[in-house]
């Protein structure tokens, strides 16, 4: 089973989310993942993402737009598109899957990567869920493997490709807009330049100065920021600084009191109740456990096991997906031959 976490390491300009697979390796065009309970930054890459929801809930932000995620809904979210989570239950487990666009588009899927996919199950009538269901079928085989098998790799091959062209046969979608894309791009690297001023060193940066840096006022800047981020600035910068006190109660032996007046919590109280609601734990049981920061998140075997029921349910519709993706199951199509036919008979 493939499982994977976020790197405790800070995003870097790249814009990757940092999932590491665990898995047998995979091509490059398709990387399916699972994790649990995590706050993913914002980021975005080249590869069209799919999430599946197995259990839990979370709030994911795409392109300045919340979603609602319960389980068992679905999303596609489009290649190059900004997206973060903000919030995520404890009990949540969410499989995806990593597909590169621009290489489907290179195997024949003509116009693959410039197409803008329209699926989001909270958003859709019940009926679309028969829809993603063979999209659910699908990614259920990338993420259940049978590594000891030589032809494991070939098989995974062919599921990615019958999941692209399913996709790409049965999902609505819109034609990617040039302008808006740009504009996306502007406000992205926009939005980057704050978050890299936060995450500095220097505690007098207030939001007044990065207003001003950028030419807006407080009230466009709060607005941008929470649009894009699905969070507001105040709890933003709090998360930074209880991220900041986390690392300095694993990597140094300063008091807790010196360590959360050294990041700005004049209140004892209020440092101790927002440590816990971030990290599950008070200060003192993160040093003694020296438990690890967010947003790595490893799965437990219990996750592991409860992770591999559900996708196994939904193999059973394996079938029926790859008739779909493939395409001839049915109905008035135009189907020639396109083996050699004028072969003389003897």
């Amino acid at each position: 089973m493939n499982i994977a976490y976020l790197k405790a390491e800070s995003w870097d300009e790249t814009g990757d989310c940092g999932f590491e697979n665990h898995g047998p390796s995979t091509d490059s065009h398709c990387r399916p993942f699972v994790h649990g309970y995590a706050d993913v930054p914002y980021h975005w890459h080249r590869e069209m993402e799919i999430l599946f929801v197995l259990r839990g809930r979370f709030r994911l932000v795409v392109d300045g737009q919340t979603c609602e995620m319960n389980q068992d809904d679905m999303i596609i979210i489009n290649a190059d598109v900004p997206h973060n989570s903000t919030s995520i239950s404890r009990d949540a487990l969410i499989c995806g899957v990593h597909l590169d666009v621009a290489h489907f588009e290179r195997m024949g899927l003509t116009g693959f990567a410039s197409r803008q996919y329209l699926c989001r199950t909270f958003l859709h009538a019940r009926s679309f869920m028969n829809r993603v269901a063979p999209i659910k079928a699908l990614m259920s085989r990338l993420i259940l493997n049978q590594a000891n098998h030589p032809e494991e790799a070939l098989v995974r091959q062919t599921i990615a490709n019958l999941l692209a062209s399913y996709i790409y046969r049965w999902i609505p979608h819109d034609k990617v807009d040039a302008g808006g894309t740009q504009l996306r791009s502007d406000s992205r690297h926009r939005i980057l330049r704050i978050m890299d001023t936060l995450g500095g060193k220097d505690e007098s940066q207030h939001l007044g100065k990065i207003a001003e840096a950028e030419g807006l006022t407080v009230s466009h800047l709060s607005r941008l920021f929470k649009r894009h981020l699905g969070i507001g600035y105040r709890d933003y910068s709090q998360n930074i600084r209880l991220d900041r006190s986390a690392e300095e109660l694993r990597s140094t032996d300063d008091t807790i009191g010196v360590i959360l007046e050294r990041n700005g919590f004049g209140n004892p109280a209020v440092f101790y109740n927002k440590f816990r609601t971030r990290f599950g734990c008070s200060p003192a049981e993160f040093r003694r456990d020296q438990r690890a920061l967010k947003p790595q998140s490893m799965l437990t075997d219990k996750d592991s096991a409860e992770a591999q029921r559900v996708l196994s349910q939904h193999l059973a519709g394996i079938a029926k997906a790859a008739e779909l993706a493939i395409g001839l199951n049915g109905g008035k199509r135009q189907i020639v031959l396109s083996a050699p036919h004028n072969a003389s008979l003897s």
